[in-house]
């Protein structure tokens, strides 16, 4: 599949499957079924596949908000008119939506979840098909970004300089310093909320709990952390090139980590690596983080960074003291790094009672400030200067050459930089928190934040979940500290709530499986893929739809793969009975006494170079605690990134 008929073809195969798995559900509306086939494919050959990636996202969008209000109302999005002239109810999908709202947009008494689950199935399945955006929306999404950077206040410390922290300052500044003004805080507001100055109470309760949270984390020490190199591109050195065998090293990062003991494995090492050996002026080069589009939606790319290897090289032990210290103090009955079920479950759990919000922000990561986390970490200075020398300066984008190559970050960082994730979690948290004293006027204690316990508030990036009497102080502090709410995805009133990646409502989890990419015979990943979504969809019931999955996937020329029991763990088919399993060949195995099946199964090649210098003894005492000990290893090799290839093989027939 290359060209949007392709496209086309597969999206309209695969509504057939799904209305078919709804008929199978109701079938006193299979006509009303085939109408809505019908009026699909009117709308595809209108307005091309942007209908099913575009508008009827939004119409989902649109049906949870309605959900949340208890009321259906008027979209004004093509093809979802009003069935009848003084009603709400819209043709497409009205079979459904009249269990869940009566004609004129009433919700029924008993409003039917499996309905629900099934609008919301239908109206998402393909909303996050990776398909690459245009030239155009690659160059918004850019200026967006900058445009977006340049509203982000500004921090009152140092954030540039080689010089070392000002830990001076740090005790006359506090997030009570002249509060946010009106005008810097428009930005996107929800219509229910209107927002002013923050009281000052209200800061200096959320900067009492910022230090506790420092009070947590304890003192940075980086001999005691974790040093290791992510797993994504670096924008300094080609991809092929070899992350320990550093380039540069930046003045303000040998500031907080001396290259002598943080960028070679020992000092004996020290006058063979090539930051000894290069003139000074190139080892102290500083260079930018670069932008990458990365497909999200045919309607916006999602834009990450790559940050310099030096950089991200210690990011990861910054963050690895983040992720320590929290599991194992009180903030983390409110934050587990390493858990985002415990927001899914709470979600459920919120959308019963009702009386737990779910909040969610638009471009979280990049309106973050300097101010705002100087302002959380001003009570631990070693960490907040470990964090001031990890940040990218500048970044480099070369994608919309309407915007300047290199621009300077107002911005703490960006989506790529390794601490993003933890410090925003806990930069919300503080905001939460501190937002649930205000609300109930209560004082600030440990013994207050005990109380509290663990399901009354969590926080997992930028998915945040609130008691209901707080929520609208939480918001006004997240508009005054420059955040934006998006309220698309923001649910404080009614019974529908998401986090996290559960939807739900009224106590119902209606979840939905959206498919990720289309298989193609030319990308092995996207078999992988679809044979993933296929028994994600047998899981749910939708056994028509994933018999559709499997068939397009035979089209391609995969036929050799087995059918698997659930559970066990092996690449497969689970059987969705609807499609008869594969015959494929078998043997019986003389070596283990077992009978194999000869079927495709997953391969993962990757070439590996021996480095020419020593910096593999670096990477040696980085990895080999997680290497167990077996005849081949990585150790010591330039690991490239890993090609997945389908091929046949032999395996123990279960």
């Amino acid at each position: 599949m290359t060209g949007p008929k392709s496209y086309a073809e597969f999206i309209l195969g695969l509504y057939d499957a799904q209305l078919k798995d709804c008929a199978l559900r109701y079938p006193e509306l299979a006509k009303e079924f085939q109408r809505d086939r019908t009026r699909l494919s009117s709308a595809v050959e209108a307005n091309g596949v942007r209908f099913f990636l575009d508008t009827m996202p939004a119409w989902r969008k649109h049906f949870d908000q309605c959900l949340a209000a208890g009321r259906l109302t008027r979209s004004g999005l093509l093809h979802f008119g009003s069935w009848k002239n003084k009603g709400t109810c819209p043709r497409l999908f009205r079979g459904l939506v009249l269990r869940v709202f009566d004609l004129y947009g009433e919700m029924r008494p008993d409003p039917d979840p499996n309905a629900i689950r099934l609008i919301r199935q239908l109206l998402g399945v393909v909303r996050k098909l990776r398909l690459a955006c245009g030239p155009k929306e690659s160059s918004d999404a850019v200026r967006e970004f900058i445009r977006t950077d340049q509203e982000v206040r500004l921090g009152t410390l140092d954030w540039d300089s080689s010089e070392e922290l000002e830990t001076a300052k740090l005790a006359t500044i506090a997030l009570t310093d002249d509060c946010i003004s009106l005008s810097e805080s428009r930005q996107g507001l929800l219509p229910c909320f209107s927002v002013s100055p923050l009281p000052y109470r209200h800061a200096q309760l959320i900067q009492q709990v910022a230090d506790f949270i420092c009070a947590c984390l304890g003192p940075f020490d980086p001999t005691e952390v974790r040093f290791r190199h992510g797993p994504g591109a670096v924008s300094d050195q080609p991809f092929c090139s070899y992350k320990y065998e550093f380039k540069n090293w930046p003045d303000r990062l040998d500031q907080v980590f001396p290259m002598a003991d943080f960028a070679v494995a020992n000092y004996a090492n020290w006058m063979d690596s090539s930051l000894y050996k290069q003139p000074s002026w190139e080892t102290r080069k500083e260079f930018p983080a670069k932008l990458i589009a990365v497909p999200k939606t045919i309607k916006t790319p999602r834009l990450i960074a790559s940050e310099p290897t030096s950089l991200q090289w210690c990011q990861q032990a910054v963050r690895d003291h983040l992720y320590s210290r929290v599991r194992g103090s009180l903030v983390g009955h409110f934050i587990d790094f390493n858990r985002q079920d415990a927001n899914g479950s709470l979600a459920l759990e919120a959308s019963r009672t009702g009386e737990l919000c779910t909040i969610d922000l638009s471009s979280a990561s990049d309106r973050v400030s300097c101010w705002f986390v100087e302002r959380l970490f001003r009570s631990s200075p070693d960490l907040l200067a470990a964090l001031r020398a990890t940040r990218s300066k500048f970044i480099e984008q070369d994608i919309c050459r309407y915007t300047p190559r290199f621009n300077k970050l107002r911005k703490y960082s960006t989506m790529g930089n390794a601490t993003t994730f933890p410090v925003q979690s806990l930069a919300f948290l503080a905001i939460s928190l501190g937002s649930l004293l205000y609300a109930r006027n209560l004082r600030f204690t440990t013994g207050a934040l005990q109380a509290l316990g663990e399901c009354t508030v969590r926080v997992f990036g930028d998915d945040l979940i609130v008691p209901k009497d707080c929520s609208g102080a939480t918001v006004d502090a997240l508009h005054a500290f420059g955040l934006k709410v998006n309220p698309a995805k923001t649910f404080l009133t009614g019974l529908f709530r998401e986090s996290c990646g559960v939807d739900a409502y009224a106590g119902h989890d209606v979840t939905t499986i959206s498919i990720l990419e289309a298989p193609m015979k030319a990308k092995p990943g996207t078999i992988v893929s679809s044979v993933d979504v296929h028994n994600n969809l047998c899981n749910r019931g939708y056994y028509a739809t994933a018999a559709y999955i499997q068939k397009t996937v035979s089209q391609c020329g995969y036929r050799s793969i087995r059918t698997v029991t659930h559970g066990s763990g092996a690449f497969g088919w689970f059987p969705n009975y609807e499609s008869y399993p594969a015959e494929l060949e078998t043997r019986w195995c003389k070596d283990t006494q077992v009978r194999q099946i000869r079927c495709l199964v997953v391969k993962a090649k990757q070439r590996r170079n021996q480095p020419e210098s020593n910096a593999a003894l670096l990477q040696y005492f980085t990895e080999a605690a997680k290497v167990v000990q077996a005849s081949t290893s990585s150790l010591g090799s330039l690991n490239q990134r890993v090609k997945t290839t389908l091929g046949l093989g032999w395996v123990a027939l279960a």
